[in-house]
């Protein structure tokens, strides 16, 4: 039976709108989210991770997290019926979001605000707290790559998330799931980490490094916290294996540390920030080179013989690549020794990196395989890889 893994964006379906937020907000300062937690300490014995009480009682943990996580409403334009020319206002999904500043910044999927089909945000999103209060929110940013956005209510009272760390999260340790699945808000399930470092072909540019469980996660849960049992978040609910779309056992979540920078970033700057090559590519050619027939037309078009059959083909290069000398129609084969079969090992690659790093990057260019080393420049969302 065929298994999918996928992104869900709430209990119905949906589609979207748009937005993005001034950016004349301070690109300087103190970062909002710590990138080491320096509160709750963690008590370990030699066999197990330890909050106060029982290793098996999880009412630490979920007492203290669940008053940082609410429910995410997202609201769109939809025809009622056919005599309803402009449309109305209804709620078309909901997800789960995570307080992580008392000033009202949240953290949620990128995929529960904004539409598959354009990538745009949706006409309205609405943050429900655990207690209840509803408040119409504005989007500060959103980052498809990461599927990762940012949210920002006016709300006294708030309880932010105590953060954890990515380097401390292990496999087999307990960690509890806490979200909006299916519409129940407040719910809170149980599981340990059962891999580390997954990478998956999803979504516009996959899932990197993401944290395996088997902590029940269900359509709702996208964006919400998954805590280690000291109520610390380690990481953002955000995908499923499934053959029933329903949890089996296969979730994943965006490690913290990623969550954190891409915050950051999006709270600074409005946009999260990446290194990349200076190239562009056409996702339609995505795998093309496998083609006996698509490698004899690249040739026409960029000469030589012998092309490729894996790798990503150049549409156009700027700024660092074509500085270092790569082109149109020339195909990326390896970045640092780690071979290039597609985008999305290269995206892979490059994610940890930052502007100002140097790789080594081996490529074909008319017949020729070379090798030569770029400077990794700073990526917007409108500009190339």
């Amino acid at each position: 039976m065929f298994v999918g893994v996928a992104v869900f964006a709430g209990v119905l379906g949906a589609q979207q709108v748009d937005h993005l937020f001034s950016r004349n907000q301070a690109a300087q300062g103190a970062d909002l989210l710590p990138m080491r937690s320096t509160s709750t300490p963690i008590v370990k014995t030699g066999f197990e991770t330890t909050a106060p009480g029982t290793p098996f009682d999880f009412t630490f943990a979920a007492k203290k997290v669940s008053p940082s996580v609410v429910s995410v409403d997202r609201y769109e334009k939809v025809q009622r019926d056919f005599f309803d020319r402009t449309g109305t206002i209804a709620e078309t999904g909901q997800g789960s979001g995570v307080i992580v500043s008392a000033n009202g910044t949240i953290v949620t999927n990128n995929h529960v605000v904004t539409d598959e089909r354009s990538g745009e945000v949706v006409d309205q999103v609405k943050v429900r707290l655990n207690d209840d209060r509803t408040f119409t929110a504005k989007v500060l940013g959103h980052d498809a790559r990461s599927d990762l956005a940012v949210l920002k209510i006016d709300a006294p009272n708030l309880t932010p998330i105590d953060l954890g760390n990515s380097p401390d999260v292990q496999v087999g340790q307990w960690v509890l799931a806490v979200g909006n699945p299916l519409g129940f808000s407040n719910t809170v399930s149980a599981g340990v980490v059962s891999s580390l470092k997954r990478n998956l072909p999803i979504g516009g540019q996959g899932m990197v490094d993401a944290i395996q469980t088997d902590a029940a996660i269900n359509p709702g849960n996208s964006g919400g916290a998954l805590c280690n049992a000291q109520g610390q978040l380690i990481g953002i609910n955000s995908a499923i294996a499934s053959s029933t779309g329903q949890s089996v056992g296969i979730g994943f979540a965006i490690p913290v540390d990623r969550v954190k920078t891409v915050v950051n970033d999006i709270v600074k700057l409005g946009y999260a920030r990446y290194a990349g090559l200076g190239i562009s590519f056409d996702p339609r050619l995505e795998g093309a080179l496998a083609d006996p027939q698509a490698r004899e037309q690249l040739l026409q078009l960029a000469g030589g013989d012998k092309a490729p059959s894996s790798g990503v083909i150049v549409q156009t290069a700027s700024g660092s690549a074509q500085s270092a000398g790569i082109g149109q129609y020339d195909v990326i084969l390896a970045v640092d020794g780690q071979k290039v079969e597609g985008t999305f090992d290269l995206n892979k690659i490059l994610i940890p990196r930052k502007p100002g790093d140097k790789v080594q990057v081996r490529f074909w260019s008319k017949g020729q395989t070379k090798t030569t080393s770029v400077v990794l420049q700073e990526i917007r969302p409108e500009r190339p890889v």
